[in-house]
């Protein structure tokens, strides 16, 4: 898994979905299980592609209290797609760390997540195309 902590949120990159549950030594969160995937996996899908949701523990008990994005590498395609879904996730995230303000912040939950995807992809995906 690779790790790379943002001011407002920590980027995770996976391998696989299993790798989500691994970093925070789960067996479920925010709807998701670690059994559920084993079994899609096991059929031949991701069970998760991307993911932004706060931390799944207590903030007492947390390495980091952030919320997290994570991306799986398993479902990239090596196209425009990687972008989507880096920026749907992105967009998740905004509005999370704009709380849920669409009303008053609309322009500059837009243009975080656009800013962020731009970042992201730059810097962590974009050499992977072929």
């Amino acid at each position: 898994m690779q790790v790379i902590y943002f001011a407002q949120f920590v980027l995770l990159i996976g391998n696989s979905a299993l790798d989500l549950f691994d970093y925070y030594g789960v067996q479920e969160m925010h709807g998701v299980n670690r059994a559920s995937c084993v079994s899609r996996i096991a059929e031949g899908g991701t069970y998760i592609d991307g993911f932004a949701n706060y931390n799944p523990y207590d903030s007492s008990l947390v390495r980091t209290p952030l919320p997290f994005v994570f991306i799986n590498r398993q479902a990239l395609h090596g196209d425009y797609r990687d972008v989507t879904l880096i920026n749907h996730e992105m967009a998740h995230m905004s509005l999370l760390v704009h709380d849920w303000d669409v009303n008053t912040k609309e322009e500059e939950i837009v243009t975080w997540a656009e800013e962020n995807t731009n970042c992201i992809y730059n810097n962590y995906f974009k050499n992977e195309e072929d």
